[in-house]
């Protein structure tokens, strides 16, 4: 063992010594510290396993078992690999997650060692998953210049590339100059295979300098070979060689047999090329000895390739035909036409009579083929003549049914025509109450929820912002009920005009004046181009008023920050021309020909709240007053209302400016609340799908002292937080854009990531039929709104309560898994069923762990474990052992056989770890329990 590793073993030992060991141990390290560097390898292993069997907790066990791994990574990947997925498991078990990431992270070095990509790739990401989560530089800078090797081996350069940066500016943040170091290594092989040599020189030589002043040897001998390799390549032999010789001296001085591998592998390959075949043979053999011993299937590949070409240029045919088979046998993805050839050459030497013996079968072949094309073209021929048949048949039937069809659909026309008139006045009545109730019902709720609290706490003043919100949504109801009234009354014929003489300019100046301090918070450029001069006329002041608001109102709705609102108002003979300008999200296309339909809201408007009222009364005012209205809009740039008015000039001298007299017309504010941020990492966390924002903050309020919130102003949106987030309880509104709550429940419940969650169902519709239908697409809880805050609590709180005993019945069942008397859920019934299914089946193999686990069931790791968690109150980890002792535990009341037969019967590698887990959950041990509990499992 060479300086670098002594250094290695003894800081991680220091490292895990200072947390983990009892005092009675400690003379033991010291010892362990202190052995010769010659024995510092096999004494390092055998004190790890030592410290192991004397472990007291789970822990230190994964820390220990990790250890191992580690050391044994670049002597035996064998072992490596099992000490590491014992480490896992145990880290899964017990939810050590830094066990399972620095678990994960070994595992894919071994397998990149052991020419396994796709797990080393599924490995690694887990591991940077939970690194990058948790801000560990150093732990998150290793794993990605792994990855860089394994794409780098893949062949995938540019990705290679991009995991070693970005490691490389970790390291120099971390100012770690080893770390440096490998990534200019890293970088230095891809551009060497890239063919930009220049680059990858300078790259190895930076590296060969810090590990030299940093005496590093185990690090200094990879930069040695990787220079001579790059040499090599370029066919500078004479250079190439010293570089190699150094290597494998330090190598061989350290113990090193992972590198003695692979410079005996180059140094084979470099005699090759100079046609020294006995030094290359000689080379490589011991390669292949080494990397067979170690476990390192792609140095065996690629010698035993090397191999294969040294004995076919001696003419051995023989061995170079069974060096080429190994090749073949370890490096399946290379295996290419070239190979192919190769190979057959060689066979060909020695199995003539068998190539001769295949080109008979190979005619006898042919001659089967011939026979069954002539069969195939009877065949297609009888299927030609009876497809033309039917084709005539079916064009007979056709026009008979066609004529058929023609008199069916005279009959049927006018009826349909009726039908669908009908229907279109049934559907525009349902929708007007539907809204205008969506509309009435939210407001009253956001009023009242705050006064009922100041009724409960007298003492307790409303808070400024709860005042606004009260004044806001009354005035919206006001303004509601006045657009209802003025629609009404325009039905009934009577809403007449009551005109006054005043000055029609300077009241538009006084209307478009209200608007300011609005547009100056929402910062919207705002501007109006009004005549100063008076223009008196005879116009009804209130309805002008609606106008304007309506059309000003729903310019600024449709803005953002940073657009432009435009009123403009001129004479054009005995016409009053009024343009409304802004450059807001504007109108699609074949939204246009509706925007004055009573009632009409676009689909897509998920930012703004209304009823569709608005525009349709602006047009119908417009029309009282004998004049119209026109809209011109291109979607995304803005929208243009023109309206032209008649007037009618009063004659002598000009009247009294009534503007001054009488008082600015009253404009309503807006409510533009901010949405609040939620903290609480330890409460439930409950998923509020609403689209109304004063009323996503007035639930958010009501449930942030007991709950973590997560919000979302829509279905989709919800969704997608419900899949990301897994919360305890999800609140939807039934009536939102995009994806309304029906929709929303139903994906929630038939989707297995998410079908375990209770929904409650928040909406104005009161109906019984809306409530069974809520019901029926899996909505546990039905609520309407206005409703009481404590009642809302109420439920919420009874929901997580009932699946937390469903939970806990799970977890008190000891021996059975019955999936039926969990849950009533179908889909959580099927879920479990299949786990229980698929424990029976693999519960016997000791390879069978989480990963496997989770991959069987098509689940990510994440979200398997976080279904479990919640419909069984335990992690994946615990279940699967746990199910293994309760059949222990059967065969043992059974007397089936002896207790170490049957540990490693039901999947355990560990007697001793059997012993601990049966004690821990039945209390006993396994003999005890074989000799008390006869019959019972």
């Amino acid at each position: 063992m060479g300086v670098e590793l002594k250094i290695y073993f003894r800081s991680k030992v220091c490292s895990w010594m200072s947390k983990t060991i009892p005092g009675r141990y400690l003379a033991l390290c010291l010892v362990l510290l202190s052995v010769p560097s010659s024995l510092l390898a096999q004494s390092s292993i055998d004190s790890l396993k030592t410290l192991l069997e004397q472990s007291a907790t789970d822990t230190s066990r994964v820390s220990l078992l990790n250890e191992l791994g580690e050391v044994y990574t670049y002597s035996s990947t064998d072992s490596a690999l099992l000490y590491t997925r014992e480490a896992l498991t145990i880290a899964e078990d017990i939810d050590f997650a830094d066990g399972v990431a620095r678990s994960q992270a070994q595992l894919s070095r071994i397998f990149r060692f052991q020419g396994n990509y796709p797990e080393a790739l599924d490995s690694g990401f887990e591991a940077l998953m939970y690194y990058k989560n948790t801000d560990r530089k150093a732990e998150t800078a290793s794993v990605l210049t792994n990855l860089g090797g394994v794409y780098f081996r893949l062949q995938d350069y540019p990705k290679a590339l991009d995991y070693y940066q970005e490691s490389l500016q970790i390291c120099q943040e971390l100012r770690d100059e080893i770390g440096q170091a490998s990534q200019f290594v890293g970088l230095g092989l891809v551009y060497e295979n890239m063919f930009e040599y220049d680059k990858a020189l300078d790259y190895y030589l930076k590296a060969l300098t810090i590990n030299r002043i940093n005496d590093v040897p185990l690090n200094t001998a990879i930069n040695l070979v990787n220079i001579g390799d790059l040499y090599l390549n370029i066919n500078e032999f004479d250079k190439a060689l010293p570089y190699f010789k150094e290597s494998l001296e330090i190598n061989r001085k350290i113990h090193n047999q992972q590198g003695v591998a692979s410079v005996t592998r180059h140094l084979a390959q470099l005699y090759q090329k100079t046609g020294e075949l006995d030094k290359s043979t000689e080379f490589a053999s011991t390669s292949l000895e080494v990397a067979r011993q170690i476990g390192r299937k792609v140095i065996v590949a690629e010698v035993s390739l090397i191999l294969s070409e040294n004995y076919a240029s001696l003419r051995d045919y023989k061995k170079a035909l069974e060096y080429s088979r190994m090749h073949t046998q370890y490096n399946d993805s290379l295996y290419d036409a070239t190979r192919l050839r190769e190979l057959s050459s060689l066979e060909n030497k020695y199995e003539v009579q068998q190539k001769e013996q295949e080109l008979k079968i190979q005619d006898q072949t042919i001659a089967l083929l011939n026979r069954d094309s002539k069969i195939d073209r009877l065949w297609r021929n009888i299927l030609a003549g009876g497809l033309l048949a039917i084709g005539v048949l079916g064009f007979v039937v056709y026009k008979f049914q066609r004529l058929k069809n023609r008199k069916n659909a005279q009959l049927l026309a006018t009826q349909q025509t009726v039908t669908q008139k009908l229907q279109e006045l049934d559907k525009a009545k349902s929708r007007f109450f539907a809204n205008v109730s969506h509309e009435f019902r939210t407001p009253l709720t956001l009023i009242k929820g705050p006064i009922e609290q100041l009724a409960e706490h007298p003492k307790q003043q409303l808070s400024r912002e709860n005042l606004s919100m009260i004044q806001r949504n009354t005035e919206r109801l006001l303004e509601l009920v006045n657009q209802l009234l003025d629609l009404s009354r325009l039905d009934a014929g009577n809403l007449k005009l009551e005109k006054t003489e005043a000055d029609i300019f300077g009241f538009l100046r006084a209307v478009a004046s209200s608007f300011d301090s609005h547009a100056a918070k929402r910062q919207i450029s705002y501007k109006t181009q009004i005549p100063e001069f008076s223009l008196q006329t005879s116009f009804d002041k209130d309805k002008l008023e609606k106008v304007i608001y309506n059309l000003l109102s729903n310019a600024f709705k449709f803005s953002n920050s940073g657009s432009e609102v435009v009123l403009k108002a001129n004479q054009s003979g005995d016409q009053l021309k009024i343009l409304v300008e802004d450059s807001g999200r504007g109108i699609k296309p074949e939204q246009l020909p509706y925007i004055f339909d009573r009632f009409y809201r676009a689909d897509d408007d998920t930012e703004s709240q209304g009823t569709g009222i608005g525009l349709g009364l602006t047009k119908e005012l417009i029309a009282l007053m004998g004049g119209q209205i026109s809209v011109q809009s291109e979607f995304g740039r803005g929208s243009v209302f023109n309206v032209e008015l008649p007037l009618t000039p009063l004659g002598g001298e000009p009247l009294l400016d009534e503007i001054k007299k009488s008082k600015p017309p009253l404009i309503k504010s807006l409510p533009f609340p901010e949405l609040q941020e939620m903290d609480g990492e330890d409460k439930p966390t409950v998923l509020l799908t609403e689209d109304h924002k004063d009323m996503r903050r007035y639930v958010s309020e009501v449930l942030s002292g007991s709950y973590r919130v997560l919000e979302a102003k829509d279905g989709s949106q919800g969704l997608k937080k419900a899949l990301a987030n897994s919360p305890d309880l999800i609140i939807t509104d039934l009536m939102m854009p995009e994806m309304d709550g029906m929709q929303f429940c139903k994906l929630v419940k038939s989707n297995i990531i998410t079908s375990h969650i209770p929904v409650i169902m928040l909406t104005a519709k009161s109906g019984t039929e809306h409530k069974i239908h809520g019901l029926e697409t899996g909505a546990d809880d039905y609520l309407t709104k206005p409703f009481e805050a404590d009642e809302l609590m109420a439920r919420v709180k009874n929901l997580i309560l009932q699946r937390k005993r469903l939970r806990e019945s799970y977890a008190n069942l000891k021996t059975h898994i019955h999936p039926k008397g969990i849950t009533v859920n179908s889909i959580d019934e099927n879920f479990l069923e299949r786990v229980h299914k698929l424990l029976e089946i693999r519960y016997m193999d000791p390879d069978f762990g989480v990963p496997q686990f989770h991959k069987a069931m098509a689940m990510s790791r994440a979200q398997f474990h976080r279904k479990i968690r919640a419909l069984c109150n335990e992690t994946p980890g615990a279940l699967l052992r746990n199910f293994r002792l309760k059949r222990a535990a059967q065969l043992l009341s059974q007397d089936a056989d002896h207790i170490s037969r049957i540990a490693y019967g039901v999947g355990f590698n560990s007697l001793s770890y059997f012993t601990k887990c049966f004690k821990d959950f039945y209390g006993v041990a396994p003999s005890l329990y074989q000799a008390e509990y006869p019959l019972n499992s």
